[in-house]
Parts: C-alpha cells; structure tokens; sequence
C-alpha cells in the first residue's frame, strides 16, 4: 500500500495513527503513550516501530495450538524456505513474567542485537515499575542458548544516549 497521508487521534492514555492509502485503505496503529509531548513525526515513527514488529513477528505465538499445526506454523502457510538467515527465540521480563516469541528470522548477531535493544526501549516505554533490573530482552539461537541478553540499565544508558 503506498501511503498518501496520516491521520493521528489522541485520546486519554491512547493515540491511532492512520495511514491512509489509495483506494481508502487504512492502517490504523493503536499505542499506549506515556509521554504526552510526542511530535506528530514521533508518533508515526513509533508506529511504524510496531508495524515492522508485528511484520517480524508473524502472527500468533506457535504456542497458540487453536490456530497453527504440529511445526508450529499457520494452517495454510507454509513455512519460509532457507533464507541464509537464522532462527532466534526472543524472551522479553515484564514485571514478574516472560514472554517468548518464538521462530524469528534475523540474518546475524547485529540484526538480532538491533532488535533486542528496540524491543528493551519498548519495555522501558511501557514499564509500569520504570525501575526494573536486570535482563530485559534474551535471545535465544536454534540451540536454546542464549546467544545475547540485554538488561534493563544498558537498555537505560542507549536510549538517553540516542536522545542527544
């Protein structure tokens, strides 16, 4: 869909960011915001953030047995073929659980570390204890080690880093 214009609503604690395209097509972006003051420029990046995650991430999570078969893909869709990249399981603390997505593809360590680190800033973004430690995003490789963990203070010190 090629983007013709955006469109953001703001309600208490929530905004949608819209992407309008030909035709009337419409993607609609749904964020918690806990810093008010964002930019109109701001809010669509973030959106996009979101956009690009949900596209890496696929659908549900392979644990979802209702909607996925024995390989742990959707009915329907088959799975990607060799793409010279790696399978990682990324494992994200939020407060007292972990949640593990499962089967994504990234081509080296510095991709995998990239997104570790985006995701890590996410956490802090929508943290409701904004003082956590410790690990904040493992990632796992195909053999179930940890291959790259980023904690909560080194997530801390890049994002106020990249603010300057």
């Amino acid at each position: 869909m090629q983007v013709l214009d955006t469109a953001i609503h703001a309600s208490p604690g929530t905004v949608t960011v819209e992407f309008v395209g030909e035709g009337g097509e419409k993607i609609a972006v749904t964020m918690v915001v806990s810093d008010p003051l964002l930019d109109h420029g701001a809010l669509v990046d973030r959106a996009k953030e979101l956009m690009v995650q949900c596209a890496a991430f696929g659908g549900l999570p392979a644990q979802d047995s209702r909607h996925s078969n024995a390989n742990g893909s959707r009915p329907g869709i088959e799975p990607p073929s060799d793409t010279g990249q790696d399978l990682y399981t990324f494992e994200y603390r939020e407060g007292g659980s972990v949640r593990r997505l499962e089967g994504v593809e990234l081509p080296n360590l510095e991709a995998v570390h990239d997104e570790a680190l985006r995701s890590a800033f996410d956490l802090l973004d929508d943290a409701a204890e904004p003082f956590q430690n410790g690990w904040a995003v493992r990632v796992r490789g195909g053999d179930g080690e940890v291959v790259l963990s980023v904690d909560f203070d080194e997530a801390r010190r890049e994002k106020a880093a990249a603010a300057m």
